[in-house]
């Protein structure tokens, strides 16, 4: 007779736990490799878009919501973007389009936003700081809002958005 030792006998709830936990897992790394395997889809003319921090966080966004820029169109990367005053963005990932999206910031007329920026946010500053424009008025109509005396007029025609600044 051989002397076999039983195998001991693993409890229905730690099975149930290692079943769960794996089901968990795989689903993490399934949303985490088809969020990394999904390119940007480059935007058409006039959407809306939110783009954050330093390099770029790029979200879709509805034009009423949290955009903070509003796409005037895209070329190809290595090119510049025809508006001088448009912001530019480039997707980075491999698996991005080779294209650079041209940006036009949606400011809130009444704020002051800081003429030196570094990154993608649009936040409104203390109009006493230095260095510092404020938005007079703005507006996506035809005609464009006529600036008065003294303000500055920042255009994007691709996307009928024209803003008057004056030094705050």
């Amino acid at each position: 007779m051989i002397n076999e030792e039983a195998a001991p006998r693993t409890s229905a709830v730690k099975r149930v736990l290692t079943y769960g936990v794996t089901l968990v897992v795989a689903a993490i790394a399934i949303y985490g490799i088809s969020e990394f395997l999904t390119p940007v889809q480059p935007p058409k003319q006039g959407d809306c878009v939110s783009l954050t921090g330093d390099v770029g966080r790029y979200e879709a966004a509805d034009c009423s919501a949290n955009a903070n820029y509003v796409v005037e169109g895209t070329v190809a990367a290595a090119q510049s973007c025809p508006n001088g005053a448009d912001m530019s963005w480039v997707p980075v990932r491999r698996i991005d389009p080779k294209v650079r999206f041209c940006l036009a910031p949606l400011y809130d007329v009444g704020e002051c936003y800081p003429e030196a920026r570094s990154g993608y946010d649009l936040d409104a500053v203390d109009c006493g700081d230095q260095d510092v424009f404020k938005v007079t008025k703005g507006g996506r109509d035809a005609p464009a809002p006529s600036c008065g005396p003294g303000e500055e007029t920042r255009s994007y025609p691709a996307v009928k958005l024209t803003y008057c600044l004056s030094r705050a």
